[in-house]
Order: structure tokens, then sequence, then C-alpha cells
């Protein structure tokens, strides 16, 4: 990579303290006896095609993930969701002191049971249903290369009910033959330049697996197995650094089907263990094309060269690509949802551009790194609600949702048309779509040229509309803000066609609004989300103060009420602070609201 630095990334934290976690991160000079990678059996696992995207949603109950699949996702252009781990934890009294309620509790398995404070396997089982009834698969992150920490001589209790101790795992069908180095061999990583540490030793009190040993292998795959019977299509593997790659593909192949694999092996200049040795099996996430989406959207770096995005900057593939995770929203590597805008524009970027498997992510916000997600009494993770508390629900953006739509309308199309100029870049996606991304902090006009067929194209970040004519358009995209649009999304307002008697014209004066707010109708009937802000009624704002949008679909003699809610920049609900709006649609004819808010 030329004018990339690649950068070390820390390993996932798995549940330990962030200080043991730097400790062992350090790296040593190579000792020169690490043993060359063993060949690969596995069949590759298989791949998304070049329409899907994942919304990682971290820390998010499957009561809520279900209920969203149901609402604003069903609307969206994503086409999977990705939950944290499903499997049984320690209790927060036994994390280390200060971290009782950490997130990374979830990464210290106790068992295989589908039981944790996130939710029970029935209600797992359920938001899988749910989510597939509305179009979205479900991808599981999974924990098998290692267990919880536990005391050598104090047996505990998991989240449900299951007892252990160190490298005793009853319940899990594991015992001390099952691990690594459990007697005077006991080692704790300490050198990432030691291949046979990273994989054989401890991960900061982590018990690690024997996955060299069959009864290991099929215990994993039979967990799995239970994941793919509640209907999960995939899985994201923890820590698969730390497990061999002959090891790896091995478990794989004892599972059924063909899943979705993508795997966190992060790669650093020097070490042995590399991102190539685990292609054979499915995905690898690339987290170097995050850190160079924050060097060049936020960190100096000329936005304008991200549209060569791929192999050129030394990327391994099949990659799973992301803006931020779990882990590197915690660091200062990657952007994360304090980064506002940028954030956003990074979003949207990965959306339009075709390299990799793109995974979105969603969470909630934090004051340290092991802040815990709001919790019940009880200690069990609370249900999401968007707008208030501290669920950011950043992919209801259109930079994200509207963004997940561009893409899966422009699967497999070349990128061509390329203009860049500063911290300014467009591209096209063959004939099938068009985005242009303004990292710069003033607006750009420009004519650009594309390959869309002549005809009015609603942009799915605003709503407005963009002509295309003689394979040009011309438009003028403010500051930290994007365009993008596509072929068959030509209509008005929130992307649907309105038709004489069945629609809802909306002309909505809104002062009071910040670059990147976005303003939305929301109300008591599915055409109007429910009460959430759903992109089929997302109103323009290409003629502010007024808002405009036309929504479909209500029959004449609908009844419903209403609200306008701007969705903020940073994800949180602003809503008019009057009572609930009531209309009726007429007989005949678009029912028109031509209406005033001030925002306080």
């Amino acid at each position: 990579m030329p004018h990339h630095v690649r950068r070390r990334a820390l390993p996932a934290i798995g549940g330990a303290a962030l200080a043991a976690l730097l400790a062992a991160a350090v790296p040593t000079a190579p000792t020169g006896d690490d043993p060359a990678p063993q060949p690969l059996d596995a069949a590759p696992a298989a791949a998304l095609t070049g329409g899907d995207s994942t919304l990682n949603m971290f820390e998010w109950t499957w009561n809520s993930i279900a209920a969203e699949c149901a609402g604003p996702l069903a609307d969206s252009g994503y086409t999977y969701v990705q939950t944290s781990p499903p499997n049984e934890h320690i209790l927060g009294e036994d994390a280390t002191a200060g971290e009782e309620h950490a997130w990374y509790i979830h990464y210290q398995p106790v068992s295989y049971k589908i039981e944790s404070r996130l939710g029970t396997r029935a209600e797992y089982q359920n938001m899988v249903a749910t989510c597939e009834a509305n179009g979205i698969g479900v991808i599981a992150d999974v924990v098998i290369n290692h267990m919880a920490a536990g005391s050598a001589t104090e047996e505990r209790t998991g989240w449900a009910g299951s007892r252990y101790r160190q490298f005793h795992y009853p319940d899990a069908g594991y015992d001390a033959s099952d691990f690594h180095n459990t007697g005077s061999s006991y080692c704790e990583i300490t050198n990432y330049q030691d291949r046979n540490q990273v994989q054989n030793c401890h991960l900061v009190g982590l018990n690690d697996l024997d996955t060299s040993q069959t009864d290991v292998r099929e215990t994993i795959a039979a967990y799995l197995d239970d994941l793919q019977s509640l209907g999960v299509a995939g899985f994201r593997v923890d820590a698969a650094k730390h497990i061999s790659a002959t090891d790896l593909a091995a478990i794989m192949n004892l599972v059924d089907g063909d899943p979705y694999i993508v795997q966190e092996v992060i790669g650093a200049a020097g070490e042995p263990i590399t991102e190539a040795e685990y292609t054979g099996i499915g995905d690898v996430q690339e987290f170097s094309y995050a850190y160079d989406l924050k060097n060049h959207i936020n960190g100096g770096s000329e936005a304008r060269h991200l549209t060569t995005m791929g192999t050129s900057w030394g990327y391994t593939t099949p990659a799973g690509v992301f803006v931020a995770n779990h882990d590197t929203e915690r660091g200062s590597q990657t952007m994360n949802y304090q980064y506002g805008q940028d954030y956003l524009l990074a979003e949207a970027f990965m959306l339009a551009h075709p390299f990799g498997t793109p995974a979105s992510y969603t969470g909630y916000e934090f004051a340290n790194n092991h802040a815990a997600p709001p919790l019940n009494p009880d200690g069990s993770v609370a249900d999401a609600v968007c707008g208030t508390g501290a669920f950011t629900c950043l992919h209801r953006s259109p930079y994200m949702s509207g963004m997940a739509g561009f893409r899966a309308a422009t699967a497999g199309e070349a990128v061509v048309n390329t203009w860049g100029s500063g911290d300014a870049l467009a591209f096209g996606r063959g004939d099938a779509g068009h985005a242009v991304v303004n990292a710069g902090t003033s607006s750009i006009t420009q004519t650009f040229t594309t390959s869309l067929p002549n005809g009015s194209y609603v942009d799915v970040i605003s709503g407005s509309t963009v002509t295309v004519s003689g394979g040009a358009f011309t438009a003028t995209v403010a500051a930290k803000t994007a365009l993008a649009i596509y072929a068959g999304n030509s209509s008005g307002g929130g992307g649907n066609e309105g038709e004489a008697d069945d629609c809802v014209a909306v002309n909505a004066t809104v002062s009071g609004t910040n670059m990147g707010d976005e303003v939305y109708i929301v109300g008591s009937i599915p055409q109007l989300g429910n009460w959430t802000a759903i992109s089929s009624a997302h109103l323009s704002g290409a003629s502010y103060p007024v808002w405009k949008g036309t929504i479909a679909g209500l029959p004449a003699g609908t009844t419903f009420q209403y609200k306008y809610v701007i969705v903020r920049s940073s994800g949180a609900y602003t809503w008019e602070s009057i009572g609930n709006r009531t209309a009726t649609v007429p007989a005949s004819g678009c029912l028109n609201l031509n209406q005033t808010w001030n925002v306080a």
C-alpha cells in the first residue's frame, strides 16, 4: 500500500481488564522459529453477494432486533443483521472489579446454551423467524476460541445456571483435557510475534480450547449447528486469529450446510499469523480498510483517493469490511458515533463502493472502554429505545438505511466515471447508480458524467430530485454530506410512486435543523413506520426550510395519527412538542399536508 499505513489493531478484548490486554498486545522481537501455516482442506464458505450488507446490532436484545426487523429494517436495504454472542456467559459479579457489567462478559462463555442477558433461546428463535419473514437473515457472533476465565478452586455459576471453574465447564462438555497448557506449562500470550503463544496460550486469562482435538471440534460444530437449527445463516468468528487456520477449517468442515463465515483476524506487519491463511475458510475482516477510511475522511488524507480502495491497497480478499466494530470504536484507530457526520459519510461510502462485504455498525453511547449497555434492574440488557437513552440507532439514518438500498440496487456493477477533487469524490456503479461524497468543509457544485439513463432520480440521502440528461447531472453537495441515486428510484419524497387516490403529499416547514439532520413524518400506521422513522416516509430538504415528500399506499378513508420528527446526525430524535396530529385520506385525490413546525 504505497501511501496507506497499516497499523496494529488491538485484539478483541474478550472480557479481561483493558490494561492487561494492552500489555499482552505489545510486540516483541521475532523469534525466527514460527512454523509455517498448515495447508487448509476446508471448502470455502458461502459468500454474500455484492448486494448484500450486514448491520451489526451490538448489544441489542433479541426482542429489540425482532422489532427493528419488522419495522425500519424491513424498509431498508440491509439483508442481514449480526447479533452479539448468544451463548451463556459469566455473571457480572464474577467479572473484574469495576467491570461487573461490561459488554465483554458476552465474550466469556460458560456454556453453549442460548441463554444470556440479551434474551432467551425462544426469543432468539423468534427474532430469527421475524427477521427472515421480513427478508433479513441473521449472522451470529460466535466465541469458540476459549471459555471464561475461572477460579481454580471456586465453583461459579453462569447466567443460565451452569456451574463452572477453571478448565471445567461440564454444561459445555469440557474438562481440563480439552484445553491447552493447563498444568505446569500454563502460559498467557505476551508475544504476538510467537505463533505458538498466540494460538496455544491463554488470552488475558481466558481458557484456550485445544481445537486440535476431535472431541473439541465436534463440540464446537454442534454449537454452530444448533444455531443453524434456529435459522442462523452465518457466523462471525471472534478471535479467529487465536485458532490455527487448520483447526478452524476442520471445525467448519464438521458444520452442516454452507453458512456464511467472516473471521476476526487482526494482521500486523511482522507478525507470523496473516489474514491470507484463513481465506480458504471464508471472509476475513480487513481492519486496515477501517483505518484507511478514518485516515481519508477524518484524518487529513484527501478523500478523493477512496474510489480506488481494493486489493491494490494491500487488502486481503475475500474481505469483510467495516467502519467500526465493538472493539475498534473504543480505540483510536477507527471512527465511531462520536465522529458525527464523518462517521456517517464513511458508512455511506462503504455501502456505495463494491469492495468487500460490508458490516455497518449500530451500538450505544459509552463513557469508557468497558461501559455496559443500558441494563434492567435484574442485570439483563434493556430493550433499545431509539430517540432516547444510550442506543444511537444510527442505522436509521439515510446514510446507512438508504445507502444499503443503494448497494442492493447496484449489486454486481463495476465502478465507473470516477471523479475526485480534494476531499470530494464521485463514482458510478455501471448504469445502475451514482454516488457523490463530500467530506470537505465547503460545498461543491459539479457536473458529473454518469452512465445512468436520462430521467429523474431521487437522492436517497436528502430525498431531493436529480435530473440526468445526456449522460450527465449537475448537483450541489453541501459540506459533509453525500448524494446517491440509482435506477428505479425515481419517485417523490421517500421513494414511493404516489397514485392519485392513495397518497399523502407533505409540505412541512421545519426550521432549526442542523447539517446532517433529516426530517420524517411518522405515525400510527405501517406506512408511517408505526411511530419510527422509515426511509419511505423521509422528507426532502432540497427546498429548506420546507421539507417535502409523498407517502404512498394509504387507502381512501384511512384515518391516522402523526407527527414530524427530526432525526439528528447523532441518531437522536427531536419530536414536535404538540400533541399527535390526526388526518384522514380523502375519498379521491391526495391528502395534502401543508404545515409549519418551529423547533424550540
